[in-house]
């Protein structure tokens, strides 16, 4: 068993290709050293699933809930249903109880660095009101690396504020003195250096930095491109020269922890919060699984996961489990680990769905096998055992090759595919057995009726318990709080 309380460093990672990391593909293109040696010397979690976009999987981190119990909708922050004092807003709902409360309640230091994506629009949406000590970071899905504006390639979108600001935040302000003063991960990076370098060792440490990086925009400095000027396709050369950058700031994380001699007792988890995106202008590759961000298809919800750190029982280091995960389960887990309960008895007394996540560190100290025999990925997907049911339309669907993207095909487009080959209608449902066929080839829907209608009933069942709020349209005032701020977006309510 691990040690009392030990120090937790989560590190997640933004629309990573699973394709796009050493442990999964030997290539001169995947160059990602740290975290191949820190997996081999850890637990490289196989099945480690989430949604197939980012506020409902950083949403279901935060707290503990699968996505379709707390938020499956990728709202604009600036969105406002004044109706619903409760769940009118994008991302958590305001009576949730957050991951950093409860680590607080442990007796833990906590921290957050980087892309929040899971609301901001009252103090209590954002990560200090969640329970983080501090915050260096942003609130939207995505922005411009270098300017921290909110541009349409980062987001594909424009706001009710037509995109007009800046968004970077410290603490309960705006984060004025840094923005636009380096590139967006190595301001990420001093601050959880520094937040490390500070930490008083003797308290039990609770950090999170989530990235930025491999989301769009494709940005980052020079001299990383250039060490991947052999990739002659622009998209595929930048978003290797991401993955570098990315995989660096890993190492440099795990360092700074062994030079403070915290090492020793830190558990830290890798994950991404989705598949890669493999549309343009994005750069990801999840070959050989099928499909992408935005569908339920392997590439889109299984994720790049590892666990590493001194906390780790000797006995599971250098091992793989196949086990169910899912993100909404580090809330539980991480609980335990604490010593504190995860019941969220704010939620029970609103009417809010409870936790959904169960505790992993059986399976990953080796008491256990499993810990899940189901999971819920969305309304219209359900992996049951060792089979996988999706229903409806699905974008995103198709393999790529083992170089992409490339010239030599049209990648879909964002956020819908005009390209037939791209899309798919599974209706009532496709069926496969993903451990057999991990990437969902054979459809087993006519070969299985049984299955088929078994596992179609559990999920109807299971959808008659999804939280579905109207989170309202964006609210104009959220653009007047940003003018009142110097230009930041931040809460406004």
């Amino acid at each position: 068993m691990t040690a009392p309380r030990p120090h937790i460093v989560t590190i997640i990672a933004d629309d990573y290709g699973w394709t796009n990391i050493g442990f999964h593909t030997k290539s001169a293109e995947v160059a990602t050293p740290s975290m191949d040696s820190l997996a081999a010397g850890g637990v490289i979690l196989d099945r480690h699933y989430a949604y197939s976009i980012c506020s409902p999987s950083r949403s279901a981190f935060q707290s503990g809930r699968l996505s379709v119990h707390v938020n499956d909708r990728n709202a604009e922050p600036v969105v406002h249903n004044p109706a619903d004092p409760i769940g009118g807003y994008a991302g958590i709902p305001r009576n949730m109880t957050g991951v950093a409360e409860l680590m607080r309640r442990g007796g833990y230091k906590t921290h957050f660095t980087g892309k929040w994506d899971a609301g901001m629009a009252t103090h209590r949406h954002t990560p200090r009101g969640r329970g983080y000590d501090s915050f260096f970071g942003y609130f939207h899905h995505a922005n411009d690396y270098w300017s921290e504006k909110i541009v349409f390639l980062a987001t594909g979108t424009v706001d009710v504020c037509g995109n007009r600001f800046v968004d970077l935040w410290e603490d309960d302000a705006p984060a004025a003195s840094f923005n636009g003063t380096a590139y967006e991960e190595e301001l990420f990076t001093r601050r959880t250096l520094a937040t490390i370098a500070a930490h008083d060792a003797a308290d039990p440490l609770f950090l999170v930095h989530a990235f930025h990086i491999t989301h769009t925009p494709l940005q980052v400095p020079k001299p990383w491109v250039d060490k991947f000027a052999f990739i002659d396709f622009e998209q595929r050369r930048m978003y290797a020269a991401m993955v570098a950058y990315m995989d660096g700031v890993v190492g440099q994380i795990a360092d700074a922890l062994k030079a403070r001699e915290m090492w020793d007792s830190t558990l830290m988890l890798f994950t991404s919060d989705n598949g890669g995106a493999i549309y343009y202008p994005a750069g990801a590759n999840n070959h050989p699984l099928k499909g992408g961000k935005y569908s339920d298809w392997e590439g889109g919800v299984r994720m790049n996961a590892f666990l590493a750190g001194g906390a780790l029982p000797p006995a599971v280091r250098g091992t793989t489990t196949e086990a169910l995960m899912h993100i909404s389960d580090w809330y539980t887990t991480f609980a335990h680990l604490a010593g504190v309960n995860e019941t969220d008895e704010a939620a029970a007394a609103a009417g809010l769905p409870r936790v959904d996540g169960v505790d992993l560190w059986p399976v990953i100290s080796g008491v256990r096998k499993a810990a899940r025999s189901e999971i819920q990925l969305s309304t219209t997907a359900l992996v049951s055992g060792r089979m996988k049911l999706v229903r409806g339309k699905q974008e995103m669907t198709g393999w790529t090759g083992s170089s992409y993207p490339n010239a030599t095909g049209q990648q879909p487009m964002f956020p819908h595919s005009p390209v037939d080959v791209w899309k798919h209608d599974c209706a009532d449902g496709c069926l496969f057995n993903i451990f057999d066929d991990p990437n969902e080839h054979d459809d087993l829907s006519a070969t299985q009726p049984h299955v088929l209608d078994s596992m179609g009933a559990r999920l109807d069942e299971l959808n008659r318990g999804h939280y579905e709020p109207d989170r309202g349209k964006g609210d104009p005032a959220a653009c007047k709080a940003a003018e009142a701020n110097g230009g930041f977006y931040g809460p406004w309510l």
